[in-house]
């Protein structure tokens, strides 16, 4: 007699459902080697960072556009903020909620090169009031200088970014061209 028909289809091969016991455990294997091998946690705050400063640039120039105004910004040496330009003056947008003044993460360092040559960062907007405001012979308000420009014709000045840490090997560069594209890279030191 022939043997039953169960034992002829299980002796051919592997079903379905223990193939996906062994992929599972696989996964669940390679899964522990990457959480064992640790990843870059600030270099992944780095490229979140600077994605955002994308994507908020591009904005500012959206609406340097659309609003016919002249914008820039005034990078300091733990973060940036957007400035207008107001019967010629720079002046802090505080009404706007987007393009607002905005700190790094403590342990990013932020190093701008304007044609190759890093410029002097200076104190943000909030820094210049807070020290006008405590000296008593300040006559005029200091004048905010900002260092990259971002035109109403969507021009704006060409620059380049790099978000670092002494804590990580990765650094990210933001590119702006004069036409007004951005692009960025990452780059790992040794």
């Amino acid at each position: 007699m022939f043997p039953p028909v169960s034992l002829v289809r299980r002796s051919a091969g592997f079903t379905l459902l223990e193939l996906m016991v062994v992929l599972v455990i696989i996964g669940i294997i390679f899964s522990f080697a990457m959480l064992s091998l640790g990843g870059d946690d600030l270099g992944e705050l780095m490229e979140q960072e600077t994605q955002r400063m994308m994507t908020l640039l591009e904005l500012a120039s959206d609406e340097a556009v659309l609003r016919g105004e002249e914008l820039a910004v005034l990078f300091s040496e733990d973060g940036y903020e957007f400035l207008v330009l107001n019967e010629d003056l720079w002046q802090a947008t505080a009404e706007d909620r987007l393009l607002k003044a905005y700190t790094l993460p403590a342990d990013i360092e932020l190093r701008l090169e304007i044609e190759g040559e890093p410029p002097i960062l200076t104190a943000s907007a909030a820094e210049v009031e807070e020290i006008d405001y405590y000296e008593e012979e300040a006559d005029e308000e200091e004048e905010l200088q900002p260092q990259v420009f971002i035109l109403s014709s969507g021009e704006m000045t060409p620059f380049t970014v790099i978000l670092m840490s002494p804590q990580s090997r990765l650094r990210y560069h933001l590119t702006a061209s004069l036409l007004g594209s951005l692009s960025w890279e990452v780059e790992e030191t040794f």
